[in-house]
This record gives structure tokens, C-alpha cells and sequence, in this order.
């Protein structure tokens, strides 16, 4: 008999109920252009009812696979994450790890609703890639809870404040400020940067993130013997740390571990989770070559792994990438990472995997989308100069299909230099056509670089003799950008046989605009290359909202 139950019911009930009546198309009639191989253009005005078939399909095949996976996550003796329905009002603050100083920039109290407030330790990691990271370090602090809690944020560096705000806009938190105090009230978890006026835009040197998380679900026994429990304080394990099936990995809140995880082969039944912290430091080498020799946080490379959850746990200063977990049925939920060089990928799960309610600050990709049946929701991403927020392909030679990246912040991207970077990017130099993803409802914030860079082009670690593919059925719908972006926007294929091809920019706001062709969107098409680009917003007016 399967373990919470409960949450798989409530699941499949949805996924009957979006079968059963497919979303109408969105925000319908459209108008806009399309643009084709060999240099057509056509006016799109009315409805657009393949695109919204290839949606409404691509949604429901995730809705699926969220169902799957979350299945075989029941399974786990501790794979929990979503507290029940009812849990009672609580917060737990957690102790800061002796040997590690608190931040100099920040503290922070929270107290559930009319309670006494409670510290909650801030910690705080420097800025490593010194000559092209702008910022100078990022503090942060972390508790769970639920209930009204209410938060106070005291900027303690010199200078005064004169104001703050809370990112992301889309937690709608409303702040109040006094004396270099920043104090707001928050009733559900969320992964929150707390900033203070006037520096709130790019570079913030000194961010400050509360991670407000929700309760502890299925906490293991420190007795049983598969686990590994790591309680409060300073851990050194060192790398090369073997990931075995069957295994759990528990880090108390308050416990500061110096690891790296490998998986030497197939794993499966494997959960890592808890609210502690997982530091690279002891691996970083301080040159940004050397680092691309050592290994990653969580690595578990074999795709023939099954069934992993990643849950809770916060990264800190990786050398090389933070989490590859490519196994079937993977589950990262509510996982934070921050790191500094260019070779720091966020995450990437494998083929059926969810990416939920995670927190990446990253200067390589922060979200990878490579593997085929990925659902990525409810994250909060804060680019650094390097790399994509969602990047869709680098070398693939696999055929990986349907993805649904949604409900997504992108909070700040530093983006500045780096001629390709972008929002959304694809570099694609592999052998494989990659098809079906649908980007619905993101926002982004505070970024001015470009949001869209689509290309089949090669690159100095491809090897043309391997061959190219294709980019396919790419939807992005109702995408909103609060700034003004300096570089156009990109869309080419390699050639008249490797095209980018039927990719819809539906109601996607950037610039004060609402994008209904090339031009207003300042996208630089290559109709040679490509084929089927289609831009085109509402009639209605609802792009604007």
C-alpha cells in the first residue's frame, strides 16, 4: 500500500479534470504575423486553434507525469513534501552552525502571528568570480512555517536605507519600513529577496533572501540505518561522497555540511532533503578552468536511476554544477542554490522530472530543460551574468520532447556582456530535434539584456561531423517583462534542412509593448533558416494585464 495516498488522488482528480475539458484558446481572437521559409509573411487574425491544440496537450501529458511521479515518489519510506491540508500554525527557526559567522550585512527575527519574534540565523557567502561578478555577496536566512508569520529584515552595513520592496512583485507582499527595518507578513511559503532602496536594481551587492518554507514533511528517524542524519552544526565529509539506492540523506535545519555526491551507476528510491545547508567551498579552486575539473554537488549521472527526490536542502558556493539528477521520475522541490562561476549550472532533472518551487541564483544555466517530460513551476530564478534562466538545448543529440515550464519569477538577470545570453536561450549544435515546450505565465524583472535567443549554430566543443537536428513546436504565451531590453531578439536555424521551426510568441509583453510582429518586438528572424514564427498577442487587451 502506497504512503500519502492522498496526494496522488488529488492529482489524478485534476489531471481527469483538465482531460476532460481542455483549456479554450487563450485570450483568442489574436492578431499578429507569421513568418516562413523563403520569406513569407502572413497576417494572423482570428483564432490560432493548432497552436492551442499543441498546448492544451502538451499540459495535459505533464499533468500526467506530474501523476506518475508523483506515484513513485509515495513510495519512498520519507519522500513527503507537501504538508497536510489543516497542519497547525507553527515556525521553526533553526541555529546557526558553530564555526560559521552570521552575516555582517543583515539580520532577521520572525514571529508567528502575535508571538515574541525569534532569531533566524543569516548566513552569508562571497562573491567568488571576482572579475565579472558585479555583486560582492548574498546573505540569507531560512525557516519553515505556516500560519501568519511576520518578518523583520535589519540592514546592518552602513548607509541608510530608503525604502525596500520584496521580490518576487507576484507574492504581492506589501513591506513597511523604519529605521533601516524592513518588516512584512507573509501567510505562504515562498522563496523571497528582500532588498533595500535605492539599491534595487542591477547589481544589488548586497541581496538578502528569506527562504520561508513550508513545514517538515516525513522527517526520518536518526536510528534507522538507511539513513544518513546530519543534525545542527559543521560537517566536513569531503567529496566523492556514494550515493546508494534505498538510501536517505537528512540534513536538520541548522546543520552545515561540506560535501559532494556522486552516484558511481544506477541508483534508485534515493531521497536527499531537509532544511541545512550543503557547501562546495572546500572544492573551489579560484580559478575558473580548474573548477570545471571538479564535481558537482549532487551528481547522478547514469540515466538508468529511478525514482530520487531532492527536497528542501540549500547549495551553496558549487565549484561546477549544483544538482544533476538525471534519473526517471525525479522529484526537486523547494531546493536553493547559489553560486558564482560560469560553469554553475542550477539544476536539471531527467527524463519525467519536476522542478517545483525551487530557488536558483546561478551564472551558468539555472534550468535545463533536456531531458523530455519536464514540468518546472513555482521557481524563482536570479540570473548572474553568464548563462540562460531556461535554457532549451546545448548539445543535445537526443529527441527529448513535451515540457511545461510555468508560473515561474525570474527576479533579477544580471546579463551585461555575454553576446548570446538570454532569458530564454537555445544553442543548439546537437544532432537531435528537440520539440513540444510550452513557457506559459513567467514574468521577469529587473532584466535589460534580451529575453529570446533560439539558434542552431555551432559551437567550440561540437564536432560538426556529428550532424544537426531541430528545434520544434516551441510555444511561449502570456510572458511578461517589466523592462526595456538593449539586444533584439533571435530566431535561425543552421540551414534549409536544420530549421527552428513552429515557434509562437502568444501574448508576450516586453519593452511597454505587447508584441504583435517582428518589429515590435525587435526580433531578427532568419526566414532562411527558419520556418512557421508566429507573433501575435489578444485583441482584447488582456496581454497588457
Amino acid at each position: 500500500m502506497l504512503r500519502r495516498s492522498g496526494t496522488t488522488l488529488l492529482v489524478t482528480a485534476l489531471l481527469s479534470a483538465l482531460v476532460a475539458a481542455p483549456a479554450a484558446a487563450n485570450g483568442a481572437p489574436y492578431t499578429g504575423k507569421q513568418y516562413d521559409f523563403g520569406g513569407g509573411i502572413t497576417q494572423i487574425s482570428g483564432t490560432v486553434p493548432t497552436v492551442d491544440a499543441i498546448a492544451d496537450n502538451i499540459a495535459a501529458s505533464a499533468a500526467a507525469t506530474v501523476a506518475e511521479i508523483a506515484t513513485h515518489r509515495d513510495t519512498l519510506p520519507y519522500g513527503g513534501i507537501y504538508p497536510a491540508f489543516g497542519t497547525p500554525d507553527q515556525l521553526s527557526v533553526y541555529p546557526g552552525p558553530a564555526g560559521v559567522t552570521a552575516s555582517d550585512q543583515y539580520s532577521v527575527t520572525a514571529a508567528l502571528g502575535a508571538g515574541a519574534p525569534q532569531n533566524s540565523f543569516a548566513y552569508k557567502i562571497l562573491a567568488r568570480k571576482t572579475d565579472t561578478n558585479r555583486e560582492l555577496d548574498t546573505s540569507w536566512t531560512s525557516f519553515s512555517f505556516s500560519g501568519p508569520v511576520t518578518v523583520r529584515v535589519t540592514k546592518l552595513s552602513a548607509g541608510a536605507a530608503t525604502g525596500c520592496l520584496v521580490r518576487p512583485y507576484s507574492a504581492a507582499i506589501a513591506t513597511s519600513f523604519a529605521n533601516n527595518v524592513c518588516t512584512f507578513t507573509i501567510t505562504q511559503p515562498g522563496n523571497l529577496s528582500v532588498e533595500f532602496e535605492p539599491n534595487i536594481h542591477n547589481p544589488v551587492l548586497h541581496p538578502m533572501m528569506v527562504f520561508a518554507n513550508p513545514p517538515e514533511v516525513d522527517v526520518p528517524s536518526p536510528s534507522d540505518p538507511n539513513v544518513r542524519y546530519f543534525g545542527p552544526g559543521k560537517h566536513f565529509l569531503g567529496a566523492g561522497q556514494q550515493l546508494v539506492s534505498g538510501q536517505t540523506i537528512y540534513l536538520a535545519g541548522g546543520a552545515f555540511v561540506e560535501a559532494a555526491f556522486i552516484a558511481n551507476g544506477p541508483v534508485s528510491n534515493l531521497a536527499i532533503k531537509g532544511r541545512g545547508v550543503i557547501s562546495g567551498l572546500f572544492m573551489d579552486t579560484g580559478n575558473q578552468d580548474l573548477n570545471k575539473d571538479q564535481p558537482g554537488m549532487i551528481d547522478i549521472a547514469d540515466q538508468g536511476s529511478q525514482n530520487v527526490l531532492i527536497e528542501g536542502v540549500t547549495f551553496v558556493d558549487a565549484p561546477r554544477f549544483n544538482v544533476r539528477a538525471l534519473a526517471q521520475y525525479t522529484t526537486i522541490h523547494n531546493v536553493k542554490t547559489m553560486s558564482w562561476w560560469y560553469s554553475t549550472d542550477g539544476m536539471v532533472g531527467g527524463h519525467k522530472s519536476l522542478l517545483e518551487n525551487n530557488f536558483v541564483k546561478s551564472n551558468d544555466d539555472s534550468i535545463k530543460l533536456f531531458w523530455g517530460d519536464t514540468i518546472a513551476r513555482g521557481n524563482t530564478i536570479w540570473q548572474l551574468e553568464n548563462g540562460a534562466s531556461f535554457m532549451i538545448s546545448w548539445n543535445i543529440h537526443e529527441d527529448p520532447q513535451t515540457f511545461h515550464v510555468y508560473d515561474n519569477d525570474v527576479i533579477h538577470a544580471e546579463h551585461y556582456q555575454i553576446a548570446k545570453t538570454a532569458i530564454f536561450r537555445a544553442l543548439h549544435a546537437g544532432s537531435g530535434t528537440l520539440s513540444r515546450y510550452l513557457f506559459d505565465d513567467i514574468r521577469v524583472e529587473n532584466a535589460t539584456w534580451r529575453l529570446f535567443y533560439l539558434a542552431i549554430e555551432n559551437n567550440k566543443w561540437y564536432d560538426p561531423a556529428q550532424g544537426y537536428g531541430e528545434l520544434d513546436q516551441i510555444i511561449f504565451r502570456n510572458i511578461y517583462a517589466y523592462t526595456t531590453y538593449q539586444q533584439p531578439n533571435v530566431v535561425q536555424g543552421m540551414d534549409a534542412t536544420h530549421k527552428v521551426r513552429n515557434v509562437s510568441f502568444q501574448n508576450v509583453y516586453a519593452n511597454a509593448t505587447c508584441f504583435n510582429n517582428a518589429q515590435a518586438g525587435n526580433f531578427q528572424i532568419d526566414q532562411n533558416t527558419t520556418n512557421a514564427i508566429r507573433i501575435y498577442k489578444s485583441t482584447d487587451g488582456s496581454c497588457h494585464t
